[in-house]
């Protein structure tokens, strides 16, 4: 998939989740040119709404939304982040290797389950939560 958001690119990301947060973090570092714009959907003040979202789904998997309004979400979501990045060949080969179908299939898969889990991946679920049901 050949992905090219215009920039500036929101990023919504869980601010609750400690590796969210470092990998945010890392593209902060890395974004020379601040094409990024980073969103907490944990915060008090996020209102998927404002932005065209849905509420359940962007707190599901990552979404992204480029200066056009084009939504990006779980891999997509990460290859315009990247593609709004400055290159590097750790990014171009991740790039190149999705674009194969059967790695692509592999890495959506993989993306769902942590996406679905998450919480309890991240310490963050009580014993009598709803992620004890998920």
């Amino acid at each position: 998939m050949n992905i090219r958001p215009q920039m500036p690119l929101k990023v919504f990301f869980d601010g609750q989740c400690p590796l969210c947060r470092r990998e945010i973090a890392y593209y902060h570092r890395i974004d020379s040119a601040q094409h990024l714009q980073c969103i907490d959907i944990m915060g008090p003040d996020f209102a998927a709404q404002r932005y065209g979202l849905d509420a359940a789904r962007v707190h599901a998997v990552m979404h992204a939304q480029d200066a056009a309004g084009q939504v990006y979400t779980e891999l997509d979501a990460f290859e315009a982040i990247w593609a709004a990045l400055p290159p590097s060949w750790g990014r171009r080969l991740l790039r190149r290797m999705l674009s194969i179908r059967p790695i692509r299939a592999l890495a959506r898969a993989a993306y769902r389950l942590f996406a679905r889990n998450r919480w309890r991946l991240t310490g963050r679920c009580a014993p009598d939560s709803a992620c004890r049901r998920n």
